[in-house]
C-alpha cells in the first residue's frame, strides 16, 4: 500500500457529513505520481508513446490515491472512499473535482473502461478498514480480486486488449504482485493492525502474530515468507503466458510487470526471506535482464525451481548462522554440500527454539510441532527446509527418525534438566549431536549402521562436549549448567556467579575441572575420528575441516582453562580456514 508524506490533520468528522477534501487531507498529485519511482516495477518506460505514458501514469495515480486514502488519510477514511467514489463517478460525467481524477478521466473515456473496474480498488480499501486477518490464502485471493487485479485489468484496456482470457492470465500475475508485496511489507501492515499472511499458513508454520513485531524474522517466519514468495513465482509463471499472447509495446509493458515481481521474489534471497530486519527491494539490474528477455523471449520459462531454491534457502542459513561446520560443509561435492546443508537448517531451527526467549510451554509447543513436522517431509512440503530435506531424503540415505532425539535433548534444556553423572551428560550428547553425526554419515552417502554409525555418533559427542565446555560461563549466566554434578562436587567447584557475572569458585580449582573434562573428550575424539578412513575423501576432507575446528578450539582450551571463564572463545577466521584447507590437502594427498 501506498506510504505517503503525513499532511496537517484536520479534525475528525463524520462520513456522513463529509462532502469535501479538507486542506491535508489527500496529499498534492506530484507527491502521489513521484511514488511511482520506487515501486517494484517500472509503471511507465520512458520508451514508451506519450499518449500510453499518460494514460499508465494517470492509472497509477488513481490508484495510489485510493490507497492513501484508505491506508494514511486522516480524518474519516471511509468518507473519503465515498468521496472518491463520487469524484469517479463525476470523472464518467466529465465533471470531476479532483486533480488525479481529472487526469484519469481521459483514459477512462479513451480506453472505453467500464466503471466498475477501478471501482473495485475502491472497494478494496473498504474493505481494509474492517477486514484485518485473512483466515485462509482463498480469502487473500478474493481480496486480490478488488485490490490488485483491476490493475493489470485496466492496463490491458489501455493498450486495447481487455479479453476475458487475457484478464484470467493478468489476473494471476497481479495477484502475485500483490502477495510479494504483502511479504515485503509485514511489518508496515503489522502497524496498522493488518496481517495479510493468512491464518492457515501461520498455524501451518508455527508462527504467532508477535513473531511479525519482533526486529528479526524467527526461523518458522522466514519459512513462511518462503513459501509465500514461492507461491506468488509459481502464480507469475502461471500469468507468464500473457506476454506471449502481446506484441509490440503491451509486451514490453506487461512484461516489465512481471520482470519486476521475479526480481522482487529473488530480493527476498540475499535478505534470507527476513522482511522484517531488512528492506527488501528488487535489483535494477536483474529486473532489466529479466525484462528483456521476456520481452524478446516470452514463451522461455521464468527458471524457478522450488526444489533448488529451497536449498538455497537451506544454505544460506548454514554459510551465515552455521560459520565452524560452513568451512567443512563447502568441501563437499554439490549434492552432499546441499544435502548437509538442509540437515543443518533444520537442527538449527530446532536449536533455536530451545534457545529462544519464548516462554517454556510455547518452546515446548513449537518443539511438538517440529517433532510432527518430520511427517511432513516430502516434495511438496510448503516448508523450504521439508522440501530441501525431502530431496536428499531421496538421494541419500538419511536416517530422519534421527531428528527425534535432537528434540528430545532440546525439551530437555527448555525443561533445564541437570545431569548428576557424565553417562546422562553422554546420552544428552548423543540426543543433540549424535544424532546430527549419524545424519552426516547418510549425507556422506555411508550406511548408517554398525561401526560407522558409532563412530559418527561418538565424533558427534566429542563436538557437543567441546561446545559445553567453550560455553561454560554463557551457558551459566543463562541458568544452564551441563557438566555432571559428580565432577563439580569431585573438584570443589559449584558455578556460582558473582554480582559481575563471573565465576566465584577458586581460578585453580576451575582449571583443573576443564583440564580434567578436556582429557576425557579427548577420549571421544580418538574414538570419533576412527570413522574418517570409512569415508570417500570429498567426505573425510569435511568431517576432518568441521571437527578439526572444535579440536583446536580444544587445544586452546587445554593450554589456557581460565579462557572458558572469561567468556565464549572461538578462533579467528584465518585458523578455520587454515583448518579446512589442511583438512582438503591431506585427505587429496
Amino acid at each position: 500500500m501506498a506510504a505517503l508524506p503525513d499532511r496537517a490533520r484536520p479534525t475528525r468528522q463524520s462520513a456522513r457529513s463529509f462532502e469535501v477534501v479538507l486542506p491535508g487531507q489527500l496529499p498534492e498529485a506530484d507527491e502521489v505520481l513521484a511514488r511511482a519511482q520506487s515501486e517494484n516495477f517500472t509503471v511507465a518506460a520512458g520508451v514508451l508513446p506519450y499518449r500510453i505514458r499518460q494514460h499508465l501514469m494517470a492509472l497509477y495515480g488513481f490508484a495510489r490515491l485510493v490507497d492513501y486514502a484508505g491506508d494514511e488519510a486522516c480524518g474519516p477514511r471511509e468518507g473519503l472512499l465515498d468521496l472518491l467514489e463520487a469524484d469517479l463517478g463525476r470523472a464518467y460525467e466529465g465533471t470531476p473535482r479532483l486533480p488525479l481524477l481529472r487526469a484519469f478521466a481521459p483514459t477512462l473515456r479513451a480506453c472505453g473502461i467500464p466503471r466498475e473496474v477501478p471501482a473495485r480498488l475502491i472497494e478494496a480499501n473498504r474493505r481494509d478498514q474492517h477486514v484485518r486477518r485473512y483466515s485462509t490464502f482463498g480469502e487473500l485471493l478474493d481480496y486480490c480480486v478488488y485490490a490488485a487485479n483491476p490493475i493489470g485489468e485496466l492496463v490491458l484496456y489501455i493498450f486495447g486488449r481487455a479479453e476475458p482470457e487475457l484478464i484470467r492470465l493478468s489476473d494471476r500475475i497481479c495477484s502475485a504482485l500483490q502477495i510479494l508485496e504483502h511479504c515485503q511489507d509485514i511489518t508496515e501492515d503489522f502497524r496498522q493492525d493488518r496481517v495479510y499472511m493468512p491464518s492457515e499458513d501461520l498455524s501451518a508454520f508455527g508462527c504467532d502474530e508477535s513473531d511479525l513485531a519482533a526486529p528479526t524474522a524467527s526461523a518458522e517466519l522466514r519459512g513462511l515468507v518462503w513459501f509465500e514468495v514461492d507461491r506468488a513465482v509459481e502464480m507469475l509463471r502461471a500469468g507468464q503466458p500473457l506476454i506471449a499472447r502481446l506484441s509490440g509495446l503491451a509486451r514490453m509493458t506487461v512484461a516489465g510487470y512481471v520482470a519486476g515481481g521475479m526480481a522482487t521474489a529473488r530480493a527476498f534471497r540475499p535478505a534470507g526471506h527476513d522482511p522484517l530486519a531488512v528492506d527488501i527491494r528488487p535489483n535494477r539490474t536483474r529486473m532489466l535482464a529479466e525484462w528483456a528477455r521476456l520481452s524478446v523471449a516470452p514463451t522461455t520459462g521464468l527458471g524457478h525451481d522450488r526444489v533448488r531454491d529451497a536449498y538455497r534457502y537451506c544454505e544460506r542459513m548454514t554459510r551465515t548462522q552455521a560459520r565452524n561446520f560452513y568451512y567443512g560443509i563447502r568441501l563437499l561435492p554439490p549434492v552432499k554440500r546441499r544435502a548437509l546443508s538442509a540437515v543443518y537448517a533444520f537442527a538449527r531451527r530446532v536449536d533455536d527454539i530451545g534457545d529462544g526467549s519464548l516462554p517454556d510451554e510455547q518452546k515446548l509447543r513449537r518443539l511438538r510441532q517440529a517433532r510432527l513436522d518430520l511427517d511432513e517431509v516430502r516434495p511438496d512440503a510448503k516448508d523450504p527446509v521439508l522440501t530441501a530435506l525431502a530431496d536428499a531424503g531421496r538421494r541419500l540415505p538419511l536416517p530422519l527418525r534421527a531428528f527425534h532425539e535432537l528434540v528430545d535433548g532440546c525439551e530437555a534444556d527448555v525443561r533445564g534438566t541437570r545431569y548428576e553423572t557424565f553417562e546422562q551428560l553422554t546420552h544428552y550428547c548423543r540426543c543433540v549431536a549424535g544424532s546430527v553425526g549419524r545424519l552426516s554419515l547418510g549425507v556422506f552417502g555411508h550406511e548408517v549402521t554398525g561401526t560407522a554409525a558409532q563412530r559418527a555418533d561418538a565424533l558427534g559427542v566429542a563436538l557437543q562436549l567441546t561446545n559445553i565446555l567453550r560455553d561454560l560461563l554463557e551457558d551459566r549466566r543463562n541458568g544452564r549448567i551441563y557438566l555432571p554434578a559428580e565432577d563439580l562436587r569431585d573438584f570443589g567447584v559449584s558455578l556460582e556467579l558473582d554480582s559481575r557475572g563471573m565465576f566465584t569458585d577458586s581460578p585453580h580449582d576451575l582449571a583443573e575441572l576443564v583440564r580434567f573434562q578436556v582429557r576425557r573428550i579427548e577420549r571421544w575424539y580418538a574414538e570419533g575420528l576412527r570413522l574418517l578412513p570409512m569415508l570417500d575423501h570429498r567426505s573425510r576432507a569435511c568431517c576432518a575441516a568441521m571437527a578439526g575446528i572444535y579440536h583446536e578450539l580444544l587445544r586452546h582450551m587445554w593450554n589456557d582453562p581460565g579462557s572458558v571463564t572469561r567468556g565464549r572463545i572461538s578462533l579467528p577466521a584465518w585458523q578455520k580456514a587454515s583448518v579446512a584447507t589442511r583438512s582438503l590437502a591431506g585427505m587429496t594427498s
